[in-house]
């Protein structure tokens, strides 16, 4: 009866909740669980700011237009460096976008040698490539589509419609909209009722450009995998500081973070929740560790080395993978399940002849082929 009263009571003032935790305004405190979503359709957070996303040919990239792009390259001669640079490689037909971006042109002069240049220049080029080939292969489908649309007018050769996808058909076609919406269902329920989970943004200043934008493709592959998981996170992002570059890529991923049912804040993690209810993940690193020592939070390791058989490359594993391992042991309790995540490259692989030879433990390992 207890847990029922408790229940009763979250649903009932979840519009005074909302209120506190996300910092709007609804009337309405007692608001129907089924149109929550609805109501944060017209909120925005305060904190979003567009980015300029002014395209550039970079053929016609000049000192000036550098500089002035670039304020503080005015008294430098890194700009003339860079523009040598950029002239060079389009003279030698090497790799190099025709397109770029302030941002991408920000992070271009912030780099300090030239290879490292010329190699984000590549980088950007396949990046550019893809787009077109996406785009391209995008347009095949439509007129694929668009071929194959069925003649649903009658005639004498065609008297009935015919029974299938896209035809006469029982089944109802799941528009993306009505899906985001049950998904948004999901997290709006997480924020009321579900374990919360907290990814610190306070290690911008330690990565390089490439590793902010590895952080965040990692981010937003988090929110992807929390939001159609059946039994998502709260997500917290704290430290989330607005100068950091990767909160302001993360942003333009995710520009309403109200609407989609994250935290995102500038505040610490300790001025949310209590410090003794707080552990660290020590597979962050020792930076993550000395952090975690300092601020007096536990840390815990996953037990990698008791359900996997590592191969010769490194333990590492990215936020995101972290993150799925812990939401699947979550779901199911099941250690070895939660590792499938880790890539087989990771992996250790033994050939039929070693596995019958010898005691090879109840681990998680790969069988060559051959």
């Amino acid at each position: 009866m207890k847990a029922i009263t408790i229940l009763s009571f979250c649903i009932k003032n979840c519009g005074q909740i909302f209120n506190q935790r996300f910092n709007i305004k609804v009337k309405n405190t007692c608001i129907p669980f089924h149109n929550l979503s609805n109501v944060f359709r017209f909120c925005s957070s305060s904190n979003y700011t567009p980015t300029n996303e002014q395209y550039f040919k970079i053929r016609d990239l000049n000192r000036q237009l550098l500089t002035k792009i670039v304020p503080s390259l005015e008294k430098d001669e890194k700009s003339t460096t860079i523009c040598t640079e950029i002239e060079f490689v389009i003279a030698k037909n090497r790799r190099f976008p025709e397109n770029i971006t302030i941002d991408q042109l920000k992070s271009l002069c912030n780099l300090e040698t030239r290879t490292q240049r010329l190699e984000y220049l590549s980088f950007l080029f396949k990046k550019e490539r893809h787009k077109i080939s996406d785009a391209l292969k995008k347009l095949e489908k439509r007129k694929e589509r668009t071929l194959k649309k069925p003649d649903l007018v009658y005639s004498v050769t065609n008297p009935s419609i015919k029974y299938g996808l896209g035809r006469n058909s029982i089944l109802l076609s799941v528009r993306t909209h009505a899906m985001n919406k049950f998904y948004k269902y999901r997290l709006a329920y997480a924020t009321l009722f579900g374990e919360k989970i907290v990814l610190d943004l306070s290690y911008d200043p330690f990565m390089t450009e490439k590793e902010k934008s590895a952080s965040v493709t990692q981010l937003a592959l988090i929110y992807s995998a929390n939001r159609k998981n059946r039994d998502p996170y709260d997500l917290h992002f704290c430290n989330a500081i607005s100068s950091y570059m990767c909160v302001k890529k993360f942003q333009n991923f995710l520009p309403k973070a109200t609407e989609s049912f994250v935290t995102l804040t500038e505040k610490s993690y300790l001025d949310i929740f209590p410090k003794e209810k707080c552990f660290v993940d020590q597979r962050g690193g020792q930076t993550s560790f000395n952090k975690a020592d300092s601020e007096e939070i536990k840390s815990y390791s996953l037990p990698l080395d008791d359900y996997v058989m590592w191969g010769a490359g490194t333990k590492s594993l990215t936020v995101n993978q972290v993150f799925e391992i812990m939401l699947i042991m979550k779901n199911t309790g099941d250690w070895k399940k939660a590792f499938e995540v880790i890539p087989t490259r990771k992996i250790r692989r033994l050939d039929k002849e070693q596995i019958e030879k010898q005691n090879v433990p109840d681990k998680i390992f790969l069988v060559n082929s051959s």
